[in-house]
């Protein structure tokens, strides 16, 4: 869809949330920017960058982007909360407080719309702006008894935000069919409003740098085995350290586990447990490491293992097609529609299906190579320019009818 000659530009406020402790967020949040900042060369519309959070600043700094800041003080935080309640919006809009602060900046700045890169809850506060809404997951209503879902309050908390900001944006953007079907069922969205634009690897991550020899550099023996991931529950590391175990003891082999990301509670539970089942000099937890060496984890890795609950989709099974590392993944039906048949799938009832994997990827070259095949024609089949030819239609849609107003 094309802008409409002579007519006026259209500004965007691209909200930004995720720090590189947050892992695939973080990830995901970046990607989009370096695409925007790669491809966008449509005049009649500009893009402005806000984050609420300053710390995080520094994590985009490579991206040159000019983001700014928004303050917001605990009083103005719970006037924009406040603003949730249809009666207490009715009494602020008597003495003409009906805007939060973050709102009178946008207007203040002239923005026509809002894109939020993560699921957030401020568009629900909104009085008279739209937004496009970012959803990752429902993992707060299909894997309800994990504590990083329920517990604290959290259930409620996303539940909230989710049956508000979700009906009230003016598009959702979802990962793939399986994303779009559940939040349609889920909170009975019109189909029309939800938009799929599937995951790509990070371009950060892709770079290279200086050689780096991993087994080398963390004192490693033998295979390694590559686990990016948070330490929630639900990413199910437990799962790996009964594969390495039964690979030690029932098959002589022993194979290496790298961890890398932040703790959210649960890393002491699988460094216990690494010793209780006697492998934890195989176990080597590295936290965040930097983007130069991504590249080469991947790359000298057996294979990227992911063998979490939660989906429809992730980002580091994209990255090793990039490497061309194999990957062993959870056997579920959205992750199936991600990556086809280009991964080796585990079944997270049985460590077996993982250690029978992880043999067979040692000894059978064949397979790993036409699995590899596979993954990079998963990439190749959609690019960066697709995702942004996707987003591009999307705010000329909405430009079509901003025009309708002054």
């Amino acid at each position: 869809m094309e802008c409409c000659v002579g007519s006026k530009k259209m500004k965007i406020a691209v909200f930004i949330s995720s720090g590189i402790q947050e892992g695939g967020g973080f990830q995901y949040e970046s990607m989009v920017l370096n695409i925007i900042k790669k491809y966008h060369k449509n005049v009649d519309i500009v893009f402005e960058y806000y984050t609420l959070n300053k710390k995080i600043l520094k994590d985009y700094k490579d991206l040159n982007l000019p983001i700014k800041e928004i303050s917001e003080n605990f009083f103005q935080k719970m006037h924009r909360i406040s603003l949730s309640n249809l009666y207490l919006y009715r009494l602020y809009k008597k003495i003409h407080l009906q805007h939060s602060s973050i709102e009178k900046k946008l207007q203040k700045d002239s923005i026509d719309l809002v894109y939020f890169l993560y699921p957030s809850s401020i568009g629900q506060t909104f009085v008279s702006m739209s937004y496009v809404y970012t959803l990752w997951d429902l993992g707060h209503l299909e894997l309800i008894e994990f504590p990083e879902m329920s517990y604290d309050k959290k259930f409620e908390k996303r539940e909230g935000n989710f049956t508000y900001s979700l009906k009230k944006a003016f598009k959702v953007i979802v990962d793939g069919d399986y994303g779009k079907k559940n939040v349609i069922r889920r909170y009975n969205l019109d189909e029309r409003r939800v938009e799929i634009l599937k995951f790509l690897p990070n371009i950060r991550v892709t770079s290279g740098g200086k050689y780096v020899d991993i087994k080398d550099k963390y004192n490693i023996s033998g295979d390694y085995i590559f686990y990016p991931a948070q330490f929630w529950a639900h990413k199910n590391h437990i799962y790996i350290l009964k594969a390495i175990k039964i690979l030690k003891d029932e098959k002589n082999i022993k194979i290496n586990v790298i961890f890398s990301g932040s703790d959210k509670g649960n890393l002491n539970h699988i460094l216990k447990l690494s010793r209780e089942y006697g492998v934890d000099s195989l176990v080597h937890y590295i936290g965040f490491v930097p983007d130069s060496e991504i590249p080469y984890l991947y790359k000298q890795s057996l294979s990227l293992v992911i063998p979490t609950l939660l989906g429809p989709t992730n980002i580091p099974p994209l990255e090793a097609f990039y490497y061309g590392t194999p990957v062993c993944y959870s056997d579920t039906p959205f992750f199936r529609e991600q990556v086809d048949d280009a991964v080796f799938y585990c079944d997270l009832s049985s460590p077996s299906s993982l250690v029978k994997h992880l043999i067979c990827i040692m000894s059978n070259n064949d397979l790993v190579k036409r699995k590899n095949i596979k993954g990079k024609l998963i990439l190749e089949n959609w690019s960066e320019v697709d995702f942004y030819n996707k987003l591009l239609s999307i705010f000329n849609e909405y430009k079509v009818i901003r025009e309708k107003w002054n």
